[in-house]
This record gives C-alpha cells, sequence and structure tokens, in this order.
C-alpha cells in the first residue's frame, strides 16, 4: 500500500505538471504578441491547431488531467487503483506525444539543421515543451507510475487511431486541397506520389512506439 501511495503520488505530481505546462503552451500560442517561426511558418492562435505536435500535446493533457481527477479521488479514499480504461487513455496519447517527439528528433530537426538552421531550433522557447518536456513526462509516467493495470497486447493496436485520423485530414490538405504546406515534408518537396508510402510508414513506426511502450510497461512498473 505504502508504494501504491507513494507512486500515486508521483503520478499525480507528473500529470498535473504535464496539464500546467500543456494549457500554458497552447495559451502562448493565442496571445495578442506571439510572432513565432516553425520550419518557415508562422505559428498562431488557431493556426496551431492544425499541427499533430498541438493536437497530441492537448490530448496527453486531457488524459492526465483524467489520471489527476482519479488520484485526487482515490487519496481522499486511501485507494490506489486506476480504471483500465483511464490507463488505456493516457497509453494512447503517451504514444502519440512520442511519435511527436520523434518526429522531431530523427526527422524534423535533422532537416532543419540540413537547412543551415540549429538543430536544437524546435526545441527553443514553447516548443520545449511541446517536443521535449511534456512527451518525456508522459513516457516516464505512463511506464512506471500511472496505475497499477496491465494492459492486454490488443490495446496496442488502438495506439494507431491517432496518428491514423490526423492522416485522413493532412494529407487531403496538402495534396488533394492544398490549404496547407507540407509543414511535415512527407512529400519531400512536392512528390505526392509518395504521401501514401509515407503514410504507411508512419502507421507502422506508431504501432511500433506502441508495442515498445507496451513491453516497457509491462516490465518496469511496479505491480504489488
Amino acid at each position: 500500500m505504502k508504494t501504491k501511495r507513494l507512486f500515486s503520488t508521483i503520478s499525480l505530481i507528473i500529470n498535473l505538471l504535464i496539464v500546467y505546462l500543456t494549457f500554458d503552451a497552447v495559451i502562448y500560442y493565442f496571445r495578442d504578441d506571439i510572432i513565432r517561426e516553425m520550419t518557415e511558418e508562422v505559428i498562431s492562435s488557431w493556426t496551431a491547431m492544425r499541427y499533430f505536435t498541438t493536437l497530441s500535446n492537448i490530448f496527453v493533457a486531457i488524459s492526465a488531467a483524467v489520471l489527476v481527477a482519479i488520484h485526487i479521488r482515490n487519496a481522499a479514499r486511501d485507494v490506489y487503483d486506476v480504471p483500465k480504461w483511464a490507463i488505456t487513455l493516457k497509453y494512447i496519447a503517451t504514444v502519440s506525444v512520442t511519435v511527436t517527439f520523434l518526429t522531431v528528433v530523427f526527422f524534423l530537426a535533422p532537416i532543419t539543421a540540413l537547412g543551415g538552421k540549429s538543430y536544437f531550433l524546435l526545441f527553443e522557447g514553447n516548443q520545449f515543451i511541446l517536443h521535449f518536456l511534456s512527451p518525456v513526462m508522459a513516457i516516464v509516467s505512463f511506464i512506471f507510475f500511472d496505475g497499477w493495470e496491465k494492459l492486454p497486447f490488443k490495446s496496442t493496436f488502438l495506439t494507431v487511431i491517432p496518428t491514423i485520423i490526423y492522416s485522413f485530414v493532412y494529407i487531403p490538405m496538402v495534396v488533394i486541397v492544398k490549404a496547407w504546406p507540407d509543414f511535415y515534408f512527407f512529400t519531400f518537396g512536392g512528390h505526392y506520389y509518395i504521401t501514401p508510402v509515407a503514410a504507411i510508414v508512419m502507421y507502422g513506426v506508431t504501432y511500433g512506439i506502441g508495442v515498445i511502450e507496451w513491453h516497457l510497461r509491462r516490465k518496469f512498473n511496479i505491480t504489488t
């Protein structure tokens, strides 16, 4: 019981930080004085909502807020079990922000560096929270501290849903409607025929991340 109480408290603190930092980062986009550049794209107000980065972080903040409420209720009752549905929600959201984190680290940041800018440009200012800090906190809390329920392997298939939904918006807006620039460079400079391959690769990468984080949670999460 003492271990569960301690780990639930840590989970509460980390998830509360995720909620606060994400709220602060998203609200920052709506400030009147904001002028921000990311891959030569000015991001402000509702424009920020078309980025998977923003949406995935909002998703993980919602799942974190759910856990915060559950932990507070549990502390008041001196019980420390978390419903499987809440852990599953946090799991799916964590995989989504992990996709954001790894895409920036291994794809967007290197492209930025090849363009003559700093590799760390996408980790500066507000982007440090959305591209690094919040995703890392979500990963740590999910693997080690967020409840005790073991998730079934079939739950790994759920982790691909956010990426698929986003692709069903991103691809038409970039390739068909052409209302958005290809800010994720998935067409590699306007080669639209590559888009289906890029989408399939992203689905596979997302699922792979989901499987890895599922295994890590089963190995390192303390359940007794």
